[in-house]
């Protein structure tokens, strides 16, 4: 939906709160009849909006160190599964069994490899398409073991080949991959929550910074320095 940065919103919201402290500085002059642009009607906002950002700069780091994690647990993925196969191809199951391994194999290396996207710029589209190409992955391997557990002679000696131990290693994965699920959907509604306040909400910060600096204007002469500070105050909507 966005192109602006995290360091553009947060950019926003303070800037929003320097505008609030100017137009408390005006005193008595400031008094406008658009009733959104009142004092009394902008201190909710700003408290909403700190809130809001609040809570979603906590949310950012625990799904990016999830993320993170992740993607250590996952690296080895590929690799461990065309050598188990290997093994299985070694064996004497049969030529269509060795095929439907091979076939849940590609499936789980992925003919392309998943991008990574960065948690500090990603959309809500790029984040649900990234953990759906993860989970996939990982439902994927879920299959390949039983498949393999299903032949007797799949008896690997290799630790990390034995049925027991890929359960295991899928496992954990799934749960990486919740954990990262449940963090990604949160940063999705609280940059929701964000973008209502500052940008697509009725009365956004965005619409009614340019009321504001409209009736500074209309002040005149007496609006005029406080008109100045508030401009060089930098404001940045998002891309629609």
């Amino acid at each position: 939906m966005s192109s602006t940065s995290e360091v553009g919103h947060n950019k926003n919201v303070a800037n929003f709160g320097k505008a609030y402290q100017i137009l408390e500085e005006m005193g008595t002059l400031y008094n406008p009849s658009n009733p959104n642009i009142l004092l009394p009607n902008l201190a909710p906002k700003e408290i909403d909006l700190a809130a809001t950002m609040k809570v979603l700069n906590k949310q950012a780091p625990i799904y990016k160190n999830a993320v993170a994690d992740r993607e250590v647990e996952i690296a080895p993925l590929g690799k461990l599964a065309t050598r188990s196969f290997n093994f299985s191809n070694s064996t004497n199951i049969s030529a269509k069994d060795k095929e439907n391994l091979l076939s849940q194999v590609k499936k789980i290396r992925g003919d392309v490899k998943t991008k990574i996207i960065n948690p500090e710029t990603s959309e809500s589209d790029a984040i649900s398409t990234s953990q759906m190409s993860y989970d996939s992955r990982i439902a994927n391997l879920d299959t390949f073991i039983s498949q393999q557990a299903s032949h007797p002679e799949y008896i690997p000696n290799e630790d990390d080949l034995k049925i027991a131990t890929l359960q295991t290693y899928h496992e954990r994965l799934s749960k990486l991959s919740e954990i990262v699920n449940q963090s990604g959907f949160a940063l999705i509604t609280g940059r929701k929550n964000r973008d209502i306040i500052l940008y697509n909400g009725n009365s956004n910060v965005i619409q009614l910074i340019r009321e504001i600096k409209s009736y500074l204007k209309s002040l005149g002469a007496a609006g005029l320095p406080y008109y100045k500070a508030l401009v060089k105050l930098k404001f940045r909507d998002i891309e629609r």
